[in-house]
């Protein structure tokens, strides 16, 4: 089954917005996570069967109905990434959202290889970039609650440690008239039409967000690779 998580992850990598982000490492074992209500192991393996009869960038994944459950209830039971790559399948009908989805959760571990600022070797930005907690906590977004006060920009991003950080960050925001236009995963998706390629601090891939409030449109730039360095 981690083979099917793998594909999953790589084939989302190149999904979202006709601009690709980084393509995850393969995935290791996590601490377990809660599933969501309806998604089970039976569940999964049926909607991921129709996904790749449905679905071209899924469509190499194969998936055999005699262990799928099986190792789908291993995952489930024993594996972070696997359960969040879950709920995207069983919760999303569509390939492009599936995909959309499975690449806003965030599946690596950001602050698992943190590299220097002034790495810039091919694979740099896949992994985050470790500042000093000083910095981390002086970064732009820190302390924001409001969609006009988030000032960012392809050079000058709104910095955060991880996908799903960025999008919790998000879902805290509110209009200058107290709405809330971001409430969950799924409203960060939408609002995301792709990455505008590197930029920030230290080159990362810089994801941009059109955020709707009555006020104005608002143009979000966010760096979710760069992290707090362990003292």
């Amino acid at each position: 089954m981690r083979s099917v998580l793998v594909v999953v992850m790589l084939a989302a990598a190149t999904s979202c917005g006709g601009s690709p982000r980084p393509a995850p490492a393969p995935p290791v074992p996590r601490a377990p996570l809660k599933p969501e209500p309806g998604v089970t192991a039976e569940a999964f393996c049926e909607h991921l069967a129709r996904l790749t009869r449905t679905c071209e960038r899924l469509s190499n994944t194969e998936v055999d109905p005699a262990t799928c459950v099986a190792d789908a209830r291993a995952g489930l039971a024993q594996d972070s990434r696997f359960t969040a790559i879950a709920g995207c399948v069983v919760r999303h009908d569509e390939c492009d959202a599936v995909l959309a989805c499975v690449t806003a959760s965030g599946t690596a571990d950001p602050t698992e290889e943190l590299r220097a600022c002034d790495d810039d070797t091919a694979l740099s930005a896949e992994h985050a970039v470790g500042i000093p907690k000083a910095d981390w906590d002086r970064r732009n977004g820190a302390g924001v609650t409001t969609f006009h006060g988030a000032r960012s920009a392809k050079a000058a991003p709104i910095e955060m440690c991880g996908v799903p950080a960025a999008t919790h960050w998000l879902t805290t925001l509110r209009c200058d008239d107290g709405e809330q236009p971001i409430k969950n995963i799924e409203d960060a998706e939408h609002a995301r039409p792709g990455n505008v390629g590197p930029g920030g601090r230290c080159h990362s891939i810089i994801d941009r967000y059109v955020i709707p409030c009555a006020e104005q449109r608002y143009e979000i730039f966010i760096d979710a690779y760069v992290c707090p360095r362990p003292e």
